[in-house]
């Protein structure tokens, strides 16, 4: 009966986290107006005319997600490579829903590498006090093999078949001030967020949706209310459990043990609480690294890179297909980061 207490309502109610959904409105936003702008197709024509077969494209995609991901964060890079991906369906009949799903891995693989590739990197990074290049160094041995596995699953996934395009350029009028403008709004938005100002950030987006109602209009609100419930139910999980409850954790414990509870903790809440969850319960930060960045394969609600990639995409069967390649990727993770902890 706790999920009807007023009390368990108020902490998970509590645990919304605005600064993160007043990130990606803002992202989102901004994404939507170079979306609109139509300089994607143009862009994605430009990319084609180098790229010869699908595998050449899936490459491309996947390395620059894998790279973008590492100083930019892995949501950052989707809100990036996903939507040039998504132009692309309009130059050639490429199979951008398995490019998409290369993209989600990637950014997951990219940014384990950096201190500043995502969230829980960045927490565990502050926490560890390991310099920059110390914790690079801590992440680099699992994160090189797991790169080496998604190049081989990327060679393995795409086909061979050449790319024939059926779009020219003169059917694309680019709307050159509306990209202008939302590309100009990037750095000062990202600046305002580094600096915790993210409501003023988001205000910043706004004033763009203000001056072209339409980015509001075609906006996935789904998106954001999704994330609320997130936190919501994250919430409620926490309040219901402890980190003491678990066996196998605290001070001292197998380091195997809190790598798999990193990993299934985050099949359940998403990497980013379970990093929150369980990092003042342990004295091994590698170990807990380790598992909730694997964490971010299998389940979609892994990592919230993926929901992100998998909502941007609205589709319904690319779903299905994530996981297909996820879960075994996740398993890939799962024996490779037992052999370096």
């Amino acid at each position: 009966m706790g999920f009807f207490h007023p009390t368990a309502w108020a902490g998970a109610v509590h645990r919304i986290h605005l600064p993160t959904l007043e990130v990606l409105g803002g992202l989102m936003l901004l994404t939507q107006g170079i979306e609109q702008s139509r300089i994607l197709p143009k862009l994605g024509r430009h990319l084609l005319d180098r790229v010869h077969s699908e595998r050449s494209l899936a490459r491309w995609l996947t390395w620059a997600s894998i790279i973008l991901s590492t100083f930019l964060t892995n949501d950052i890079a989707l809100f990036v490579v996903v939507p040039l991906t998504l132009a692309l369906r309009q130059l050639a009949p490429v199979s951008w829903r398995r490019l998409i799903i290369f993209e989600a891995l990637g950014v997951n693989v990219g940014s384990l590498l950096s201190p500043i590739g995502n969230p829980q990197n960045i927490y565990l990074w502050q926490l560890s006090h390991l310099s920059f290049p110390g914790f690079i160094e801590m992440m680099a041995p699992w994160g090189l093999v797991l790169l080496a596995g998604l190049a081989l699953l990327v060679e393995l996934g795409s086909s061979r078949r050449p790319i024939v395009l059926h779009l020219e350029d003169h059917t694309i009028t680019v709307l050159r001030g509306l990209f202008w403008i939302s590309l100009g709004l990037y750095l000062p938005f990202l600046g305002l967020v580094e600096t915790g100002h993210s409501t003023w950030a988001l205000a910043l987006a706004l004033g763009l949706g203000i001056f072209r109602p339409l980015l509001l209009r075609f906006l996935d609100w789904g998106l954001l209310v999704t994330f609320t419930l997130f936190f919501i139910d994250v919430g409620f999980l926490s309040s219901f459990f402890n980190p003491h409850q678990l066996p196998g954790l605290g001070q001292g414990k197998s380091h195997i043990i809190l790598f798999l509870w990193g990993i299934l903790l985050s099949q359940v809440m998403s990497n980013v609480p379970a990093t929150l969850f369980m990092a003042l319960e342990t004295d091994s930060l590698k170990s807990l690294a380790y598992g909730v960045n694997a964490g971010g394969f299998g389940l979609f609600v892994g990592s919230m890179a993926n929901l992100i990639a998998l909502r941007m995409a609205r589709d319904r069967q690319i779903w299905r297909e994530f996981h297909v390649l996820s879960f075994p990727f996740l398993l890939f993770a799962v024996v490779t980061g037992i052999l370096f902890l």
